[in-house]
């Protein structure tokens, strides 16, 4: 059924039936001239004659019905949504019927503006925040036709599926009355707050990568970023051969190795294992069995400067995780074992995309990450997942889930961007004693560890950096972290900048100022 439902689209059941009324057209056509015939040289075959001349009835009746059916798409307008949308997209013509559409708008949390329809203009579409919230948005273009939630939501905006009228139900004089008016469609509000996403493009500086804030308690995304961008007022072809990919949006597709920040899931699997002691982290690393050995950032630090590294030494969770020690996590990690991980892994949600919208016109929704399940013999494997390496990858909303559910006692909510949409729980990640364990973990690196700088006076910040290592180029700079000072909402946001080495250094400087941006709101 799905692939009748994908093969049979509007467009293609318009050249079925264009096809069918030919067809049948022809069909009737043959068969009154053979009848004709029958009728002049086969008289004594009266009864036969009868019968033949009952075909050419059947055929001209079904081409009646396909007419009748092709004539409501040109005659009844707006009644026929499919034919509006067709029209909409590649129909230029002065009498076409979508001209007095005027699209319902895109709202933000706070009734700013994100998309809306030129009253004057006619088709034309307005997106006041321009690259700040293409990727989320979309656009809507006259030969491009529509992408993002302008098409996910497609039959809101244009009114197809909200016009209720009463006491017009004839086809016909509805759409002799709607000559004379334009059609207006629904309003839609989401959750994004627009000038936090206009600020926290203006903080990314055009470097690659994404940005996405989530309030823990109900999952709504007040950011939801991905640079570079494109302006949709003014969509040009040639994104599409951009060597840049600005119309990739990163912050539901791209896909990165997590790093350092994968840490947090590790100490949570560490935790709830009773593997979170104190453990020996010496000079020359930690070597798993069957694996290759781990090294500290460290260890290459002082080799580059002709130095010895001395190691960590014996550790606990809170120190390892502020010196994000690889030797630690490494070690903890193999010490689960791979069936403890295998079951963690999979309340992490990491293998599942999320749906923000719906419809029966498209989706926007997440990719997929990847955090398989390992086999028995696979702990040198392991070894390098518990340090956000090896085979696992991340999308950047993976990881602001995650660190949303740090702040909300290990519960993660399910994402959403509608407004509208009732909150739901995506899982329970972990218990809360140890989202409580982690928070402290979380400060300590933001007080004494690599998050030093994101120690700030306004309010306390919990986080953790991240540098992952990118076989395509330099090393990829993440910060995850949240916040919530006391009266106001919480957000856990997720940072990752390109190509840009550390965490602490590219990526921690745009989640504080973002933090600080949203709380002077309140």
């Amino acid at each position: 059924m799905d692939f009748l439902t994908d093969f049979l689209t509007p467009e293609k059941m318009r050249v079925v039936l264009g096809v069918l009324k030919w067809l049948f057209f022809a069909m009737t056509l043959g068969f009154v001239a053979f009848a004709l015939m029958a009728n002049f040289r086969i008289r004594f075959f009266s009864a036969r004659r009868r019968k033949l001349g009952l075909i050419p009835l059947f055929f001209a009746a079904a081409l009646v019905v396909i007419l009748a059916y092709q004539a409501t798409w040109q005659l009844a307008g707006f009644t026929h949504k499919d034919l509006v949308r067709h029209m909409e997209r590649h129909n230029p013509r002065t009498d076409n019927a979508a001209k007095n559409l005027i699209r319902g708008r895109i709202l933000d949390c706070k009734g700013r503006v994100l998309a809306e329809s030129d009253r004057e203009a006619r088709n034309f579409r307005r997106y006041p925040y321009g690259e700040a919230t293409a990727h989320i948005v979309g656009f809507r273009h006259p030969t491009e036709g529509l992408n993002g939630l302008e098409n996910a939501l497609d039959g809101i905006l244009s009114g197809y599926l909200t016009d209720q009228r009463e006491g017009i139900k004839d086809a016909m004089l509805l759409a002799l009355q709607r000559e004379k008016e334009r059609n207006v469609g629904s309003d839609v509000t989401l959750t994004i707050d627009a000038e936090l996403q206009r600020f926290a493009y203006e903080a990314m500086n055009g470097r690659k990568g994404a940005v996405v804030g989530i309030d823990p308690r109900d999952g709504a995304i007040r950011v939801l970023l991905s640079t570079p961008s494109f302006d949709p007022n003014d969509y040009k072809r040639a994104l599409n051969i951009d060597p840049d990919s600005p119309l990739l949006n990163r912050a539901l597709h791209g896909r990165y190795p997590a790093g350092s920040t994968f840490k947090l899931a590790i100490a949570a699997l560490a935790l709830e294992n009773g593997k979170a002691g104190s453990i020996n982290c010496p000079a020359a690393g930690y070597k798993p069995p069957g694996g290759s050995t781990i090294r500290d950032h460290e260890y290459y630090a002082y080799q580059r400067q002709g130095l010895v590294w001395p190691g960590f030494g014996t550790i606990g969770l809170d120190e390892a995780l502020a010196k994000s020690a690889n030797t630690y996590f490494a070690s903890a990690g193999v010490a689960c074992g791979i069936d403890a991980y295998n079951d963690f892994a999979e309340k992490l949600k990491f293998n599942e995309r999320f749906t923000l919208a719906k419809s029966e016109y498209g989706t926007v929704s997440s990719q997929l990450g990847s955090l398989k399940k390992l086999g028995r013999g696979e702990r040198g494997e392991l070894s390098q997942v518990s340090i956000g390496q090896g085979r696992m990858l991340a999308t950047p909303l993976h990881m602001a889930l995650l660190t949303a559910a740090t702040a909300n006692r290990g519960v993660a909510p399910y994402p959403r961007i509608i407004e509208t949409d009732e909150p739901r729980v995506l899982s329970k990640m972990f218990e809360p004693a140890t989202a409580v364990r982690l928070k402290t973990a979380m400060r300590k690196v933001v007080t004494d560890g690599t998050g030093k700088k994101a120690n700030i006076p306004e309010f306390e910040i919990y986080g953790k950096t991240g540098t992952a290592q990118n076989p395509g180029g330099e090393d990829h700079a993440w910060f995850v972290c949240f916040a919530a000072p006391a009266g106001k909402p919480p957000l856990a946001l997720a940072v990752i900048v390109e190509n840009a080495g550390y965490g602490s250094a590219a990526a921690l400087p745009v989640a504080v100022e973002v933090l600080k941006k949203y709380y002077e709101n309140f």
